[in-house]
């Protein structure tokens, strides 16, 4: 991201191209890593579990470590779409009164 240009100053195509890729990131963050992370997580802090009913606390921890970390790479993410999102609607807006 540091190499890239400033989103301002991004096309509109190279905006909605960009845009597009995160989403789809963001879906697959979302779908893969989280909700595995969930899952593991909820694995954990059920009372009974397959292989022992009392987890090791050092299991707990690693498992919402991991949970927070996701939750954390995700938030990045909306936050890259949202700015991004937002330079395509300034752009929108800048077309529509650029032609009244």
């Amino acid at each position: 991201m540091s190499a890239e240009k400033p989103v301002r100053r991004l096309t509109l195509r190279q905006l909605l191209t960009q845009a597009e890729k995160t989403n789809r990131d963001l879906a697959e963050l979302v779908h893969v890593q989280l909700m595995g992370a969930i899952s593991d997580f909820r694995d954990l802090s059920r009372p009974v579990r397959r292989r022992s009913h009392y987890p090791m606390m050092v299991a707990v921890q690693n498992a919402l470590r991991k949970l927070e970390e996701t939750g954390e790479q995700s938030l990045h993410q909306v936050e890259y779409l949202l700015e991004h999102l937002e330079a395509i609607r300034d752009h929108g807006r800048r077309e529509q009164a650029t032609r009244k």
